[in-house]
């Protein structure tokens, strides 16, 4: 029973990370970004910003580890790309 238990949150915690906030899922998927996040629709209001946590590679599945935005409402910058040889600059 416990074996079972920690499968299922190991994938879960898996498909997090590789998903990870859900409105990020628009964006480019390799691509890294940093969020102003607003408290408001018309983005009147700023009450932060967070950036992605990095890229993650799982042999020759690369991903970018997704920072949680705590708002529906932000702007995303792109910062880098996610590659196999690691992270480069957005166009290169």
């Amino acid at each position: 029973m416990t074996i079972r238990i920690k499968a299922v949150l190991a994938g879960a915690a898996a498909a997090f990370v590789t998903l990870g906030a859900p409105v990020a899922m628009a964006e480019d998927p390799l691509t890294a970004y940093t969020y102003t996040y607003y408290a408001d629709a018309a983005k009147t209001q700023v009450l932060g910003q967070v950036s992605d946590q990095g890229c993650g590679r799982v042999g020759d599945f690369v991903y970018v580890v997704r920072a949680n935005i705590p708002s529906p409402y932000y702007d995303a910058e792109p910062i880098y790309v996610c590659t196999g040889g690691g992270p480069t600059l957005p166009g290169d």
